[in-house]
């Protein structure tokens, strides 16, 4: 214990404790995430309640930081695999099919989006900062026209649509075919923005 407790920099405690969430995740998340309590966490992460509470106050600041830190994991991934880009709309496509197969490859990840998860997991897509910041990044880099209140409620609307498909899978065709659709002409700038009310520069 005392050792954990020396942990150099407060990243690296935090991370600590975040990969016993994880260890728990893979054994326990099929059965519902919500069930596990910080007793346990602390117990996975080898240290006293007391310092799991010094660095997360409650299990919802503890899991939207687990959210937080696997979905910069997961985009940094899938963004170091991907190849040349000689077709922007088509390499996007292939950018978010790859992220929900990641997250569905990685089994602690994809625990969270069974149907006894589905209630947490719609607190955390509106409750993770980074995850939002994350998203209004990708949308600006593709879309530099936006004003940065649009890009951000894209930016919301991508993460609802990846999360809906992840809770809802489909038909590998059928999924490439509705982000095709529904998702690429937004995100490539093939949509008509000025009449579509999701751009307008209007206050969130």
């Amino acid at each position: 214990m005392s050792d954990w407790l020396a942990a150099p920099r407060t990243e690296l405690a935090a991370d600590r404790i975040l990969d016993g969430v994880r260890s728990l995740f893979r054994t326990r998340g099929r059965a519902g995430v919500s069930g596990v309590g910080m007793a346990e966490v602390a117990a996975a992460a080898g240290c006293s309640r007391a310092t799991l509470y010094r660095y997360f106050p409650n299990r919802q600041a503890l899991f939207v930081a687990f959210a937080d830190r696997e979905a910069q994991r997961v985009v940094a991934r899938v963004w170091r695999e991907r190849g040349t880009v000689t077709d922007p709309a088509a390499a996007l496509l292939d950018t978010l099919l790859a992220v929900l197969a990641a997250v569905r490859g990685t089994e602690y990840l994809a625990v969270w989006f069974e149907p006894v998860n589905a209630g947490v997991v719609a607190q955390l897509s509106d409750s993770s900062q980074a995850v939002e910041v994350l998203a209004s990044q990708f949308v600006a880099s593709l879309r530099p026209d936006l004003d940065p209140a649009a890009a951000r409620r894209l930016g919301r609307w991508l993460v609802r649509s990846v999360v809906s498909l992840l809770t809802m899978p489909a038909e590998p065709d059928e999924e490439r075919e509705l982000l095709r659709a529904f998702v690429i002409p937004f995100l490539a700038g093939l949509d008509d923005s000025d009449s579509n009310p999701l751009f307008r520069s209007t206050s969130v």
